[in-house]
């Protein structure tokens, strides 16, 4: 059975992602392997240096939140889904977590909820494009 590759941050662009790769796993007869990772590097560059962050509190809620955004989606996949998190940036998590199990696809969105979502390709989806692992389904 293969696998299917998914990243969701919780943005609508992800969400179309996911959508697109349950129907590309039910085609294939592959199982869905839906990501999130989540960096909390990058959200706390724009605290104060003297504010202190419990960053493992704000990573389990922000993926609370999405996990809960996704199940609609998730429910009546009809296939098998494994749900899969990562600490660090999105990008690299997938290009290490699709070769680590050697992906027959990934899928992401075109852009996300980084900085430069308002971009032809978010910064995700440029590294993953960029690795060459396995094919690639970019949704926009």
């Amino acid at each position: 059975m293969g696998h299917v590759v998914v990243g969701i941050d919780g943005s609508e662009p992800s969400f179309r992602a996911l959508a697109k790769a349950i129907e590309e796993a039910v085609l294939r007869r592959a199982d869905l392997h839906v990501l999130h990772a989540v960096d909390m590097s990058q959200a706390l560059l724009h605290l104060p240096d003297d504010v202190t962050v419990d960053t493992r509190d704000l990573a389990d809620e922000q993926r609370s939140r999405v996990w809960e955004a996704a199940q609609p989606l998730l429910k009546d996949a009809g296939v098998e889904v494994v749900r899969v998190e990562r600490d660090g940036p999105p990008g690299k998590a997938m290009v290490d977590y699709c070769a680590q199990i050697g992906a027959e696809l990934v899928v992401v969105g075109s852009t996300g909820r980084g900085w430069v979502s308002n971009l032809l390709l978010g910064s995700t989806a440029h590294d993953v494009v960029n690795s060459g692992t396995c094919d690639l389904l970019l949704v926009r």
